[in-house]
């Protein structure tokens, strides 16, 4: 069953796709014999006229997550809706983008500025100042490496 309580995505539109598969769920609901006939129908009516996700919530605060054909329901039902199957999966994960190497590549993105701290200063000691700033470009170079253009492509399959 959709987690309609998830605070991070309450604020969400609703389509009439997940108005439908809302009803579909409180109808299975009922069909086990977890929600009355009067119930389900003022469940049912509510959940036509929820807007946002958070609307939901409340309908199915009660109710335990199902196992089985539910789940599969939902990912017909969310391939068949306007927006891409994964847009929901990608606006909850926009802001973790994975590093080349996952811990290791961060904790290394971390390291590198120190590093390039110190060779600034070893080699600005002993060969001059002139040119001893180039380590500093280390910190966008690893960067570019570590977070760059395929990080996205990375994601997409780890999926």
């Amino acid at each position: 069953m959709t987690d309609y309580a998830d605070p991070r995505r309450s604020s969400e539109r609703l389509s009439d796709a997940e108005r439908d598969l809302a009803v579909r769920q409180l109808a299975s609901a009922r069909d086990e014999g977890r929600l009355r006939t009067d119930e389900f129908d003022q469940r049912a009516s509510s959940a036509r006229l929820a807007v946002t996700r958070g609307d939901l919530a409340p309908l199915f605060s009660d109710l335990p997550v199902p196992t089985g054909s539910v789940g599969a329901e939902y990912a017909a039902s969310a391939s068949a809706s306007a927006l891409p199957p994964d847009s929901f999966d990608r606006a909850r994960s926009a802001p973790s983008v994975r590093a080349l190497g996952g811990r290791v590549g961060a904790t290394i993105m971390a390291c590198i500025p120190f590093v390039a701290l110190a060779l600034f200063f070893i080699t600005g000691f002993s060969g001059g100042w002139a040119w001893a700033w180039l380590w500093f470009l280390l910190v966008p170079l690893g960067g570019i490496i570590i977070y760059g253009p395929g990080a996205d492509h990375r994601r997409r399959d780890q999926r």
